[in-house]
């Protein structure tokens, strides 16, 4: 299963022990970070998540191989739609191109966005942002194409 940890809450979620940093060390579901393009560059501002990044790509765990023009090219095309009220249109862009379906973000407009059928789709986005609520979610087994 694979996981986008947006920016705004990356400092609560990857730079400190966290059910998701658990999540991420287990065994079961092949978790994988996805984290390309202007999000990682976001995240590697954070100085302990990008130590924890590096970890992750040594353990086999961070996607970022995805390329730079498909990533603009999705993100210039939900920019010229208009559909979306968020300003994260990388983070949406990043979604589609990986087929991560579960973002941990407390932004409300990228939570909308991203749940939003005609923005993420097949399956639809979830949302992750209380560990006591939404740790289901971390129990996915699709592995948005994660080879075994």
């Amino acid at each position: 299963m694979c996981l986008i940890v947006d920016a705004n809450v990356a400092g609560v979620f990857l730079a400190r022990p966290s059910a998701i940093r658990k999540w991420l060390a287990g065994r079961t579901g092949r978790p994988r970070l996805v984290a390309a393009g202007k999000l990682k560059s976001e995240l590697v501002m954070i100085q302990d998540v990008r130590l924890y990044l590096v970890e992750l790509e040594r353990a086999g765990r961070l996607r970022f191989n995805f390329s730079d023009k498909a990533l603009h090219a999705k993100e210039n095309l939900l920019r010229k739609t208009g559909m979306c009220v968020s300003n994260d249109l990388h983070v949406l862009a990043l979604a589609i191109v990986s087929g991560a379906r579960t973002v941990a973000t407390r932004d409300q407009a990228l939570g909308k966005d991203f749940r939003n059928k005609a923005v993420v789709h097949g399956p639809r986005g979830s949302i992750y942002r209380d560990p006591t609520k939404h740790a289901h979610l971390l129990r996915h087994t699709s592995s948005c194409g994660v080879q075994a």
